[in-house]
Order: structure tokens, then sequence, then C-alpha cells
């Protein structure tokens, strides 16, 4: 009990004294797992996971404007808001089943200068994070043809995620040789 005062100003301070000292302390502040943030997407059987900053947005399939003498796994051009966008089949060009203009195919609009290109991809999963405590660096490899662009692989419920990198595509030779 907090004994009477005269001044009502240190009985207030004797009050809050009292409070402070039986209240419960917060809890510890801890740091959790440092979480890794991607863009999840399926190419066929694959499950990959592009870093946030190498894409700009996703979008369903445009309409696309065949572009004669260019490979097949150029889909064509597409208007989108007023910018030409190269349409590419991501699959097509591993060598793999084309994916088609399907109700859960989706575009990745690629986050790179002076190259405005949208992968198709067969489906869009949205954000994906990963404890990058629990990333498998240890040369796993989803697929050969896809191997070259992956910088790592999670693991998460079993599935194995692949860290694709789109700068890293962008880069290959192959990529930027469209002409048939």
């Amino acid at each position: 009990m907090i004994a009477p005062a005269k001044d009502p100003v240190e009985l207030l301070r004797r009050m809050e004294q009292a409070v402070m000292e039986r209240a419960p302390s917060l809890p510890e502040e801890t740091q959790g797992p440092a979480l890794w943030t991607g863009v999840g997407f399926r190419l066929g059987d694959l499950h990959l996971v592009t870093p946030l900053g190498h894409i700009t947005e996703v979008l369903p399939c445009p309409p696309v404007t065949p572009v004669p003498g260019t490979v097949s796994w150029v889909k064509g051009i597409a208007n989108v808001r007023g910018t030409l966008l190269t349409i590419v089949d991501l699959a097509g060009y591993f060598g793999k089943e084309a994916v088609f203009d399907e109700e859960r195919s989706r575009v990745l609009v690629m986050n790179l200068e002076a190259l405005n290109t949208g992968l198709l991809v067969s489906e869009v999963f949205g954000l994906r994070h990963f404890d990058e405590g629990s990333e498998r660096r240890d040369g796993v490899a989803l697929d050969d043809q896809v191997a070259p662009h992956l910088q790592g692989v999670f693991l998460r419920d079993d599935v194995l995620w692949g860290v694709f990198d789109m700068h890293s595509l962008a880069g290959s030779g192959t990529f930027m040789h469209v002409a048939a």
C-alpha cells in the first residue's frame, strides 16, 4: 500500500513507482529467421522462384502478333499499355513442351533495361517466402537445360524450388539470338 502524501505530485510519483515495480516486463525481442522472398512459378513440372527485383509484373497472356523469321519459342510481340513486349515461351526455349495460353498460364515481364520481354510460364504461384537457412546450394539440379540459370535450390514440403536468375537468362547468347 502506498503511504499517504500531502503533496499530490509526490503521491502520483509513488503510485507510478509502485505500478512499475509490479508490472510484468515486456517479452524479450528475438530475431526470427531471415526470409528470402520471390515469385514462384511453374514451368511444366518444374517449380521455380525468381527474385522480386527480376520482374516488373505478372499478367495474363495478351493478344500476340507472330513475328516471321524468328525461332519457334518466340511467340511474337504484344502491345501492353503502349509498349511492345516480346513474348517468349520459356518452356519452348528450354526444349520442353510449349506453354499455351491457358487459364493458369501467365507472362512474367522481365525487369531489365532495354529488354522488353515477357516470359510465358505454365502457372504463377505468387509470392513465396523461404527460410534462408533451408536453402540448398549442394549442386542439386532440377533440370539439365535450366540448371545454368539457377542460383540455388530451396526445399519446402518435399518440393524443390530452383532459384531462377532472369539476368543470367538475358545474358545468354542463345536467348538474345531469335532469328531463325
